[in-house]
């Protein structure tokens, strides 16, 4: 994948899933822990492994480094008896992840949940490019591998979406975009949705304009847009939702302050669209929309 796609990666999915050092139970009751990691290799949502998917699941979990509360470094046992802690409470799930940390004794440093996250991006890129609908995807424009990407990371990269995949390997992508949505559309998945379109939609204006493909561009025309330039110069504008809720605005006091500009939290004034944008081309984004 286009490297830019690797450097945005983490913020862009940040926001989305949160970044959580202990095991946790996500709604559909697999364990999972970083930032969205899946360490559970039970097959059927809500339900307690075999002794063998236990054993998967253990090998998944034994990839992380995990330190207990004095910062050594956990054993095995200890490993497993959190994830067993954890997993025995499907009761929780729909709690959230904070239901689960006084079950815990573990934790993993933010290194090494971004080192995790990476590998796992790696791990799905090289099993999606197998897959004959996928073979350009080293020349795809970077929105379009952001979105699919994205797809990958909550379906996993084996995803089944016929349409989609005749899409891309056409090189289509207003028709992905019309095609990548998934449920339940709700939370996290509802605004995953619209990013994927939305990046689909971007791939295909880089496409049409001959800008450069391994660059991601970014619509400063809307809050949505705005949101996603914020989290690429490192600001926290809260879930890249398109609301211009307190979060962003607080984003764009921010950013506007540290530039020299009134700190009135509104975006779309030409002077801090202006900074937004020279400040993404600088990273190797492209602004569009000013």
């Amino acid at each position: 994948m286009h490297q830019s796609v690797r450097d945005y990666w983490i913020s862009f999915n940040d926001p989305l899933e949160g970044r959580v050092d202990f095991m946790y139970l996500d709604q559909k009751g697999w364990l999972s822990t970083g930032i969205g990691n899946k360490i559970d290799e039970t097959p059927r949502p809500n339900s307690m492994p075999t002794s063998d998917e236990r054993a998967r699941s253990l090998d998944l979990a034994n990839e992380l480094r995990w330190l207990d509360a004095n910062g050594s470094e956990a054993t095995p046992d200890q490993v497993a008896a959190d994830w067993d802690a954890v997993k025995a409470r499907l009761d929780l799930a729909p709690q959230g992840h904070k239901a689960f940390k006084p079950l815990t004794s573990l934790h993993v440093e933010d290194a090494d949940i971004d080192h995790h996250v990476l590998a796992k991006l790696d791990q799905m890129e090289s099993y999606l490019v197998a897959r004959g609908e996928f073979a350009d995807f080293a020349s795809w424009p970077a929105n379009a591998q952001l979105a699919t990407m994205s797809m990958c990371w909550a379906l996993g990269p084996a995803f089944k979406f016929p349409k989609l995949q005749g899409h891309v390997a056409a090189r289509n992508w207003n028709g992905a975009a019309d095609e990548c949505h998934f449920n339940p559309d709700e939370g996290t998945i509802r605004v995953r949705n619209a990013l994927d379109r939305k990046h689909f939609q971007l791939a295909q204006v880089v496409e049409d304009q001959g800008l450069p493909f391994e660059q991601i561009a970014l619509d400063l025309s809307d809050v949505f847009g705005v949101q996603g330039a914020l989290l690429a110069l490192g600001y926290r504008p809260g879930r890249q939702d398109g609301a211009d809720g307190p979060s962003t605005q607080g984003g764009v006091r921010a950013f506007q302050t540290n530039n020299g500009l009134p700190p009135s939290g509104a975006f779309n004034d030409p002077d801090t669209l202006s900074a937004l944008s020279g400040q993404l081309a600088s990273l190797g984004f492209i602004a569009l929309g000013v």
